[in-house]
């Protein structure tokens, strides 16, 4: 299954995300970019088989770096992802930052030592 055609079943399968309303143009983007990375594929497979018939290295355009993060991004932004689902369903688990626990930890072991 592609990139594109994993991505309409998500979208289909998600009830919040409104296709054809105020979700629309974040949609047509996340699309977008489904189809962009679908592409590269092709691309880099045609540089394969042109090298295989040259005999020369490939000549992959210069790799795209960006697209799989925004993609994931829009993912994201549309609720799309494990992580922002369970944001939408309020189910969010409580963070603690780090340092903030450390310190709590030294400050505990301090007073009982």
């Amino acid at each position: 299954m592609s990139v594109f055609e994993s991505c309409v079943k998500a979208i289909e399968a998600a009830p919040h995300v409104d296709r054809d309303g105020v979700d629309a143009a974040a949609v047509e983007a996340l699309l977008s970019l489904a189809r962009k990375i679908d592409a590269w594929d092709v691309i880099v497979g045609w540089a394969f088989e042109d090298a295989a018939e040259s005999g020369d290295r490939p000549k992959v355009p210069a790799n795209d770096n960006t697209s799989l993060p925004t993609f994931l991004r829009y993912c994201e932004a549309l609720g799309l992802t494990p992580g922002s689902r369970k944001a939408l369903t309020g189910d969010k688990a409580v963070e603690v930052d780090p340092v903030d626990e450390l310190k709590q930890k030294r400050k505990a072991k301090a007073k009982a030592g």
